[in-house]
């Protein structure tokens, strides 16, 4: 089950993609009895974790944090600020940014790894990828 807390607001209509997007990652990935909370924040916020628990003062666009429980694989932090910076950067639409760092914050509550070694970073990407191309996401959307 995916939670998702709304510090900083979007619109209703992207928020509820998210959430049925989220539901085919978890039944793609056979996570479905783990629960998970997103959590989005702003540049401020998420600046402020990064600096508490990654020494780095700045804002980033995801951080997840895994925990080691049966029925909880943990939490993570979006910065709707930056990913709109991201999304208007790459030239993709908003959804389709939030949806690629949902994906990527899964995938690292699931123990994939793009910091530690190039091999590790190939095989996440790789995955990501592989998900994004299963829900069919394109990157522009005519709705956004």
């Amino acid at each position: 089950m995916i939670s998702l807390i709304q510090q900083k607001k979007i619109d209703k209509n992207t928020a509820q993609r998210i959430r049925r997007y989220c539901k085919k990652i978890t039944e793609y990935l056979n996570i479905t009895e783990k629960s998970i909370i997103i959590i989005l924040t702003d540049n401020n916020q998420i600046q402020k974790l990064n600096k508490d628990f990654f020494k780095k003062n700045k804002p980033t666009n995801v951080i997840s944090f895994p925990f080691d429980e049966k029925d909880f694989l943990g939490e993570i932090y979006i910065s709707v600020d930056y990913a709109a910076y991201e999304a208007k950067e790459w030239e993709v639409s908003f959804f389709y940014e939030m949806m690629y760092l949902v994906i990527h914050g899964i995938l690292h509550l699931l123990g994939y790894d793009h910091v530690n070694s190039k091999d590790e970073a190939e095989v996440m990407e790789q995955k990501e990828i592989e998900i994004i191309r299963y829900l069919n996401l394109k990157k522009q959307n005519k709705t956004e």
